[in-house]
């Protein structure tokens, strides 16, 4: 049976803009109300969880250093201290910060604090979770790739130094859990547990719908990952979406389209607001657009030719989008394409590797790839050149030969 469209008419569409928008309100009310109750008082204290913590130089070259914070009570924000401190990563502290000149689009866009006083460390991480983490670090000597492994199966952040060597790379969209390791997580789970559900289903349920059940099952799986890594917010959006997915699915509505694109978003933005101001948020949005954009207009092709072609048609298209926000580039990043075509036989290689305890297997090959020197460059897309970029995309999703000159404008552009 042919999928159903998401929208029938125009009516539902304009009636599902408008429930949203009301949803969108309330939700927005919800976090002023938070941001209220986080200013009552002109100094607040919270248990919080360090999430990131760098040293960064003035021009004057005193040093500080920086802890970006997730409190107890869910907001996230950014606090200094002139004193070195060692402590790391993913321990909790108790911090006291003044609140007076906290705004609450700061609150929205992850606020700086002025901290007043560290008061005191606590140890709440897991002792199993803690356990696991070492096991995983054990197997590798190098501290890069320590720290990548613990960011590709914890989301944990990396230092300045090897989060550089992987943007030299482009591939920091591999590091970081995001929808892209959700879809290879349930791939893997799926392809191991449909043998075992077959023998079972034959002789004990044949009525039982074999996608419906293992979905409640991988999904029980994710939910359970993402409250090991701390409900990472990149997981945690692509959680959602494969979830919402699932039910359009289900349903059979067809979940390939641009109308599924925008409920899901904007579905996401009622549940978490503050993902208005994310960066990352977008880059996500972007690079799934751009997904089905291709999808649109060259899903007639073999399924091996979709697989190598959509990973040059993103990583060139997000190109533009991408430098508007970072500009350090470097030739090892027309690299990306091949590294993400390999990367689906990585990841559950490495998984399968590190649960026998032989992670570091492929560490020589790896530490030269991390270490490839290359000269870098200053790329900044301006924004008289981004709005017109954007409009044509999505311009292009009516037209395949206007995706194309989209593509060879933004290849020529910086192949220049």
């Amino acid at each position: 049976m042919e999928p159903a469209p998401l929208f029938v008419n125009k009516k539902e569409i304009i009636l599902t803009v408008v429930v949203m928008l009301f949803l969108f309100c309330i939700s927005l009310g919800l976090e002023f109300y938070s941001y209220q109750k986080l200013i009552s008082k002109p100094v607040q204290k919270t248990d919080a969880k360090v999430l990131n913590h760098y040293e960064k130089q003035k021009k004057n070259g005193r040093t500080y250093d920086v802890f970006k914070l997730k409190s107890e009570d869910g907001y996230t924000f950014y606090t200094v201290t002139w004193k070195k401190s060692d402590i790391q990563i993913g321990s909790f502290i108790k911090v006291k910060f003044k609140t007076n000149k906290i705004s609450f689009l700061d609150y929205l866009k992850n606020f700086f604090a002025v901290n007043l006083k560290i008061v005191s460390l606590k140890n709440k991480s897991s002792g199993s979770l803690k356990k696991i983490k070492e096991y995983i670090a054990n197997q590798h000597k190098l501290k890069d790739l320590k720290e990548v492994f613990s960011a590709l199966f914890f989301a944990d952040f990396i230092q300045k130094t090897t989060r550089g060597k992987i943007q030299k790379l482009g591939i920091a969209h591999l590091v970081a859990i995001s929808g892209f390791h959700l879809g290879l997580i349930s791939a893997i789970l799926y392809f191991l547990l449909a043998p075992i559900y077959r023998f079972f289903q034959d002789r004990f349920f044949p009525y039982r719908n074999i996608k419906a059940d293992l979905a409640i099952v991988v999904f029980s799986f994710l939910f359970y990952y993402m409250y090991i890594i701390d409900f990472s917010p990149s997981f945690l959006r692509s959680f959602v979406l494969s979830v919402f997915g699932f039910f359009l699915f289900s349903k059979n509505i067809k979940i390939i389209s641009f109308g599924t694109l925008f409920l899901s978003v904007s579905f996401i933005l009622i549940l978490f607001p503050k993902l208005l101001f994310s960066v990352s948020f977008w880059f996500s949005v972007s690079g799934v657009f751009y997904i089905f954009l291709f999808l649109k207009h060259f899903l007639g092709l073999s399924k091996i030719w979709i697989f190598v072609l959509l990973n040059f048609w993103v990583f060139v298209m997000m190109m533009p989008i991408v430098h508007f926000v970072f500009k350090t580039f470097t030739f090892l990043q027309l690299l990306s394409p091949f590294l993400s075509m390999a990367f689906v036989v990585f990841y559950p290689l490495e998984l399968f590797l590190h649960v026998l305890g032989f992670g570091g297997v492929f560490d020589v090959w790896l530490e030269k790839l991390l270490n490839l020197q290359t000269t870098f460059y200053v790329i900044l897309t301006p924004l008289w050149f981004l709005v017109p970029y954007v409009f044509l995309s999505v311009a292009s999703i009516f037209n395949k030969w206007l995706a194309l000159f989209v593509f060879l404008l933004s290849f020529s552009i910086y192949l220049i």
